[in-house]
């Protein structure tokens, strides 16, 4: 989504045009700024109506909300597959992952740790010293029982 806005007698001319990525950004503060802002420069023999005023504050306050939302949810979603991989603890993995250069092999071991990257993939410790991202896990078994 695409949001296009001028400030007619602001001096600003041309419409700034912003993403939707860059609107997660803004806080519903940071709207009400620019409602004020659009109230101070209107055309003051064409004033905002209170309709299309409430229609603007009704979308700033939805959108934070959305913004909000958003949030819970990504943070829910990190929980549910730190949990998910914490399960595995003490269960026998095994996957298949590459090396810098490309070549495959395979890695397997009782998972002793789980940890996050920075870019939010779960990596599982293994007892051997390897890692296995856990989107390359192939199979899960007890520790008991290895294939």
């Amino acid at each position: 989504m695409e949001v296009s806005a001028s400030l007619p007698g602001s001096g600003l001319g041309a419409a700034a045009r912003v993403s939707s990525n860059d609107l997660a950004g803004i806080s519903g503060t940071d709207f009400m700024n620019i409602l004020v802002k659009q109230l101070q420069f209107q055309d003051p023999f064409e004033p905002m109506g209170n309709e299309e005023m409430i229609s603007q504050i009704s979308t700033i306050r939805e959108l934070e909300l959305n913004t909000r939302l958003s949030k819970r949810i990504e943070q829910l979603s990190d929980q549910q597959r730190f949990g998910s991989a914490a399960a595995l603890i003490g269960n026998y993995v095994r996957g298949t992952v590459s090396d810098p250069e490309g070549n495959l092999f395979e890695v397997e071991g009782i998972v002793t740790g789980v940890r996050f990257t920075p870019e939010g993939e779960v990596i599982l410790e293994l007892d051997t010293g390897d890692v296995l991202p856990l989107s390359k896990l192939e199979q899960v078994s007890d520790a008991g029982v290895s294939a």
